[in-house]
């Protein structure tokens, strides 16, 4: 059996939206929902608003822990910012929100990076505009409302709202071919959201995608070495330093929960987000939380595919190492790389 790192695993759901912007849930709806569905944190952020950090929001709530951050939404794309403590203007240019949000401390995702959908007759296109930029943390790789309405027509809504799952198709191949190009000279740290809004429409008797739901589907599950402390600054902290190092992995928990998920070295010394030079071969180690069709990505591209609950093999090059594994042939989960970097 293979050794894996021991550390602490927490399930998020990143990527939510109060009323404060243009969610329907107050914010106290919201943690009770992410309470129901047994979340360890939540990551609200609403657009260009910090408002529920200085309501007092932010902390622990009964077990929950409640990150604020925001979504700088403009022209040129929308960009998560988190561990920032004032609002960052939309008024600007990509580079400039990226440097606004680090100069901060904040850590930059993008958020929903090509996320194009046309319900009806135009197309709305919140995609990330400015690539050149390369300051920014990571992004989001995933995202699960993006995900299902992108093949939406609303004359099948209801359809298509009644089973919501058989629609889920997984990451765009765009966002995922953009983040292994990016993570062959930079490390690029990938995390998965749910973009929840919980829309009340006025001919609908109910709450399009409720909180709860949807916060039983896509986490993200973020790792730390030493359990979250009781002090609500330093347990925030200690999440966004894992989430900055790439700490993380993306679970589709609808088809099982992505808990106990983890690829590292044998010695221990590497987990997923690390980087460093390639000096002799490694012994990796992957362990999930049942047996799936599981890929070892390197460089993009699929080096061996098999049908796994742990497995070890050895990076024997240089290369960018990544896990996928999907369940009932669907996209389950999605591991950040370990970087073997070649020596200068």
């Amino acid at each position: 059996m293979p050794q894996t790192r021991n550390c602490y695993d927490y399930s998020s759901a990143i990527h939510i939206h109060s009323t404060i912007s243009d969610g329907t849930g107050e914010v106290a709806e919201i943690i009770r929902a992410g309470q129901a569905a047994h979340l360890d944190i939540i990551i609200l952020t609403d657009h260009n608003s910090l408002q529920a950090k200085s309501d007092g929001w932010e902390g622990w709530h009964d077990g929950l822990l409640v990150v604020v951050g925001e979504e700088v939404s403009s022209r040129r794309g929308h960009c998560l910012a988190l561990g920032t403590n004032s609002e960052v203007s939309p008024y600007q240019s990509a580079d400039g929100i990226i440097r606004d949000i680090r100069v901060q401390g904040g850590l930059a995702f993008l958020a929903h990076p090509h996320g194009v959908y046309r319900p009806l007759f135009r197309t709305r296109n919140h995609s990330w505009r400015d690539w050149s930029v390369r300051t920014f943390t990571g992004l989001e790789l995933w995202s699960y409302m993006f995900d299902w309405v992108s093949e939406l027509k609303y004359h099948r809504f209801l359809k298509h709202y009644r089973n919501p799952h058989a629609h889920i198709k997984g990451p765009f191949s765009e966002t995922v071919h953009a983040w292994d190009r990016l993570c062959q000279t930079e490390r690029i740290v990938a995390i998965g959201g749910v973009d929840a809004h919980a829309r009340k429409y006025p001919l609908l008797p109910f709450v399009v995608f409720p909180y709860e739901y949807l916060f039983r589907t896509l986490r993200t599950h973020i790792l730390t070495e030493t359990e979250l402390p009781e002090d609500a600054p330093a347990a925030i902290e200690a999440i966004l330093g894992a989430l900055q190092e790439g700490h993380c992995f993306t679970s589709y928990d609808y088809l099982h929960p992505g808990s106990g998920t983890r690829f590292c070295s044998i010695d221990g010394e590497l987990m997923m987000g690390d980087e460093t030079s390639f000096v002799t071969p490694v012994d990796f180690s992957v362990s999930l939380p049942r047996e799936a069709h599981l890929s070892i990505i390197k460089n993009g591209v699929a080096i061996r595919r098999t049908v796994e609950k742990e497995l070890v093999f050895t990076a024997d090059t240089p290369g960018v190492y990544r896990i996928e594994a999907r369940l009932d042939e669907k996209p389950w989960i999605y591991t950040n790389p370990i970087y073997l970097r070649p020596e200068a």
